[in-house]
């Protein structure tokens, strides 16, 4: 009989005062963290916010770098197995010249690739096209298209054919 009387709530015993001091201190932290960082960005001049001259250098920098890229091929510079990102194939065998990759980049092959990844990969960085970085991609994206007709796929047996190169997984 008294199975249903509700019991009187027993306090937890780990319930101890000032339990969340640490995290109230680890949100004011935050807080003031967040606080500078947009005083770094935003000024106010004559109670107008602007940007601070650092951040729109930074933005200019931005800006600069989206006029100026390169469309590159990584090409193989001996023959033999590669790692192939698709395909069913984790290696696929390339020809001296034959393209490894395709891909745009702003920062141009030493921004982009170092001399130990080029040498390890046994590929080699050539430019095919430099303009503004939508340009670049426009010519990426034709490449990448146009693979299946390129001469050298074409060359392979058609079951070894491929729709985009080998370390191209997908189309951007």
């Amino acid at each position: 009989m008294g199975a249903n009387a509700p019991h009187p709530p027993v306090p937890s015993p780990d319930k101890k005062p000032g339990r969340f001091l640490p995290y109230v201190l680890a949100v004011i932290a935050t807080l003031i963290v967040c606080a500078l960082q947009w005083s770094d960005v935003i000024e106010y001049i004559d109670d107008e916010p602007r940007l601070t001259a650092k951040h729109q250098q930074q933005l200019q920098k931005k800006m600069d770098e989206l006029e100026e890229g390169e469309q590159y091929a990584l090409v193989a510079t001996k023959d033999g197995f590669y790692p192939c990102l698709h395909s069913g194939h984790a290696l696929y065998f390339l020809h001296v010249g034959e393209v490894w990759k395709y891909g745009v980049t702003t920062k141009g092959q030493r921004g982009r690739y170092t001399s130990q990844f080029l040498k390890k990969n046994a590929v080699s960085y050539i430019i095919e096209f430099r303009g503004s970085m939508g340009e670049c991609m426009q010519q990426e994206q034709m490449k990448l298209f146009s693979y299946p007709i390129l001469p050298e796929n074409l060359a392979r047996p058609e079951e070894m054919r491929l729709l985009r190169p080998p370390n191209n997984p997908v189309y951007k």
